[in-house]
């Protein structure tokens, strides 16, 4: 009982811990997006395979060592912009598997070598933006003997101590904010050894300090480090003297990234890159600032530079920055980015002079065709070197390749983002082209213009409707976004190797279409208007160990158009029916099981009769809507109703015994009184109609007729819808009972229930046979009829 008690205590205690936690709302199965949910307390966790959990942007403010608990196989924890000011000592014990901890933009006022000690996974570490002054009490990083990655300081950060990294050897990238820092330890940062990225924002110490900014970068050149300020105003040559320092170290690389630069400060330091080994140089988001006067400097060029950057550069007075002197100092370079910086211009002399140029990116920018023609000095032969040109998103409108026909190493032209409409039908380009990008250009319409030599081609998000260029030696073709209906003609591009065509009008795609590609290895052609047909879907969802071509966006992007049950479903989650893949077997089945059902239904009709019930009803039914006849009206005193086999003994016996005896009777015969011409069915109604009797001479020849059936068949319905005694029986001949057909039900019911004459086989009965049957034409009534019949033992019964 104590021991129940013990665990129902547990359990309770587990679940109100459980509903105390907040939910994340955001969760799949291996990872947790919980940021600008406004959480105060870490979220319960979902389950124990979470990998990722970001809870940046929330109001988090302290961090107990019972948070991550569920969290142990946790390798990436995001805990930035939020309120967090304590932190317990083991409250990442648990993370053991953490390879990822982002705490910057908190209100940590201290940091503390207790979180650390379990961390021994621990490769990127993030403190940027809190409010310590300090990094705690030295040997704070002991335990991260994985770190790789380290950011810290920030704002109120003020003092680096000589034992502040120790431990730390393997670090690859260091990112120090000491934009207010007072006191730094010479040696610090020497001890964790050279280091691949070193980003430094000192912008205080810069302007008040300089002293401290060259022990700190004593401490951090070296040849294969890459050096990155940031966040710092140059106003001054004095702002730059540190960078000596770093130069003379051996930094071959530096990049100045938001920073604020007087033209003056500029040129001094290109002036202190002259007399360095620095072979990369970049300017990311500068702004150029006018606070002194320019003079022009001796122009001496940078021999070792190879690489420059020019990145999002800002120059408010452009008209007045003298944009020469910074580019005639890079006349060696080899490589040159010049991106998003409003440049309209490069002269064709400055152009000649880039003689060693092998890449040269001035994508978006505000270059026009004019500005091309002359930095390409109208064609005549400059960049002879090149080998890349990028003039991405300007203003170009006209594609003119003889600017760069003579240009015999040139193998790469990106051309996007411009506004063309159209190609001219041929061009002249330089026979080394092999990649060419006119992506987003407009066009709609390709031509021979096209360069022959092509390995990859790139004319996606245009409006084009049809591609049939030939080129032999492309290997790439990204024609995405387009409007085309159909693949490209497979044997035009032998050499094709992979095809990127989404985003077109496609509606099919089959294992005919790819085999026409000789050497297709991979195809993406997702988001297209498919039509998801039988053979569509059965070459998409079919073992793609039987494709020859690996579909390289994923077959959940193949999302069916039509038909309308199917629309928005990916191809893979299509089920079609039999009937809808196999349409002409499936209707011939169809058709079968129908010709089948009739042939059925003909032969029950034709077993049963049922066409004779129907013709007969048919009949009766419009014999009834006719006026019935009053007894003075009718005609013939009978009808006779027999077989043309018997008509030798109607014509020799009975017509002669009635129609000749005194008073005659009145027969009708088919022979002799139907109208020619009517129908014989019409012919049968009226004779029976307008006859006061029906006589049937009843024989084994008869019980074969259908139309003697058919006459019996009315007689009977009149005999029970007008209530009468209308009908006669002769019985020419014995007949045999299994003799009769099925169809002549009613002559069996009939015999049954109705006494019939038998002709006699005595010669001595005939007058009396004659005497019986004119009583029973001429009597009216039944009941006499009936009385006289029943006095002649001639009957028979089945």
């Amino acid at each position: 009982m104590t021991i129940l008690t013990f665990l129902m205590f547990v359990l309770l205690t587990r679940q109100s811990l459980s509903l105390s936690r907040p939910q994340c709302h955001s969760c799949e199965q291996t990872s947790c997006n919980c940021s600008r949910q406004n959480h105060t307390k870490v979220p319960a966790a979902p389950s124990n395979l979470i990998t990722e959990l970001d809870l940046s942007f929330n109001r988090l403010g302290t961090i107990t060592k019972k948070d991550f608990v569920a969290y142990a196989r946790l390798w990436s924890l995001t805990m930035s912009n939020n309120r967090i000011k304590t932190i317990q000592e083991q409250a990442f014990s648990p993370l053991s598997n953490l390879e990822k901890l982002d705490l910057s933009f908190n209100r940590l006022d201290r940091l503390s070598a207790g979180w650390f000690e379990n961390l021994f996974s621990l490769r990127h570490l993030n403190l940027l933006g809190n409010r310590y002054s300090v990094l705690d009490q030295g040997n704070l990083f002991q335990p991260l003997t994985r770190l790789k990655t380290l950011q810290f300081g920030g704002p109120y950060f003020q003092s680096v101590r000589k034992n502040d990294f120790s431990g730390l050897s393997g670090l690859e990238e260091v990112i120090f904010d000491g934009q207010n820092l007072k006191l730094y330890a010479g040696g610090s940062l020497r001890q964790i050894g050279p280091i691949k990225h070193v980003t430094l924002g000192l912008n205080g110490p810069f302007q008040i300090n300089p002293a401290l900014v060259e022990a700190i970068l004593s401490d951090v050149v070296h040849p294969n480090t890459t050096l990155t300020f940031t966040d710092t105003w140059f106003l001054t040559k004095n702002h730059m003297i540190p960078f000596k320092v770093a130069f003379k170290g051996g930094t071959t690389q530096v990049i100045l990234k938001k920073i604020n630069i007087t033209v003056t400060a500029g040129l001094e330091f290109l002036e202190l890159l002259s007399n360095s080994n620095i072979v990369m140089f970049a300017l990311e988001e500068i702004h150029f600032l006018f606070l002194y006067s320019v003079h022009r400097p001796y122009l001496q060029t940078l021999d070792c530079l190879e690489t420059v950057v020019l990145k999002n550069i800002d120059v408010p007075e452009f008209h007045m920055f003298p944009a020469l002197l910074f580019l005639y100092r890079l006349l060696k370079v080899v490589h040159m980015s010049v991106l998003n910086c409003k440049l309209f211009a490069i002269p064709c002399d400055l152009s000649a002079r880039l003689t060693k140029l092998e890449y040269l990116d001035i994508s978006d920018n505000i270059f026009s065709d004019l500005a091309l023609s002359q930095m390409m000095c109208d064609g005549k032969g400059v960049f002879l070197n090149l080998e890349t040109f990028n003039i991405s998103r300007n203003y170009l409108q006209s594609i003119n390749s003889q600017l760069f026909t003579k240009l015999e190493k040139l193998e790469n032209i990106d051309m996007s983002g411009n506004v063309f409409h159209s190609m001219p039908e041929t061009c002249f380009w330089p026979p080394s082209l092999q990649f060419l990008n006119l992506s987003s250009t407009h066009l709609t319409k390709v031509t021979a213009c096209l360069p022959v030599s092509l390995h990859i081609l790139d004319l996606s998000d245009n409006a084009l409707a049809v591609f049939n260029i030939e080129l032999p030696f492309l290997r790439e073709l990204h024609i995405s976004g387009n409007k085309l209906s159909r693949l490209p003609d497979g044997p035009v591009y032998p050499g094709l190797t992979f095809l990127s065509i989404q985003n077109n009008d496609l509606h099919t795609i089959s294992s005919d279409n790819l085999n026409s590609y000789k050497n297709l290895k991979r195809l993406e052609a997702g988001a297209n208007t498919y039509v998801c047909s039988c053979d569509f879907v059965t070459f998409m969802t079919s073992n793609s160990a039987n494709h020859r071509v690996t579909i390289g966006d994923g077959f959940k992007s193949y999302i069916c158009d039509s038909p309308d049950a199917d629309r928005g479903e990916s191809v893979v989650d299509v089920r079609l029916s039999v009937f809808e893949c196999h349409a002409d077997l499936a209707f011939s089945l169809l058709c079968l099981g129908i010709l089948a059902v009739f042939l059925l239904i003909a032969g029950v009709c034709h077993k049963f009769s049922v066409v004779w019930y129907i013709r007969m009803t048919w009949a009766w039914l419009r014999a009834k809507r006719k006026p019935k006849l009053k007894k003075g009206e009718l005609k013939y005193d009978a009808f006779v109703s027999y077989s043309e086999m018997d008509s030798g003994w109607v014509e020799a016996h009975l017509v002669p015994e009635l129609e000749q005896a005194e008073p005659p009777l009145r027969l009708c015969l088919h022979k002799r009184d139907f109208v020619p011409g009517d129908w014989i069915l019409d012919n049968i109604v009226d004779a029976i109609e307008k006859s006061h009797k029906t006589l049937f001479v009843l024989s084994e020849h008869f019980v074969r007729s259908e139309w003697c059936k058919y006459e019996l068949d009315y007689t009977h319905f009149r005999l029970f819808d007008q209530n009468d005694d209308s009908m006669v029986l002769i019985l020419l001949e014995p007949i045999d009972k299994a003799t009769i057909p099925k169809r002549f039900c009613k002559l069996r019911k009939v015999m049954n229930s109705r006494t019939y004459l038998k002709w006699p086989d005595d010669d001595n009965q005939i007058p009396r046979f004659w005497q019986s049957l004119r009583t029973a034409i001429e009597t009216p009534e039944t009941e006499n009829g009936h009385c006289l019949m029943d006095t002649v033992d001639l009957g028979l019964r089945f």
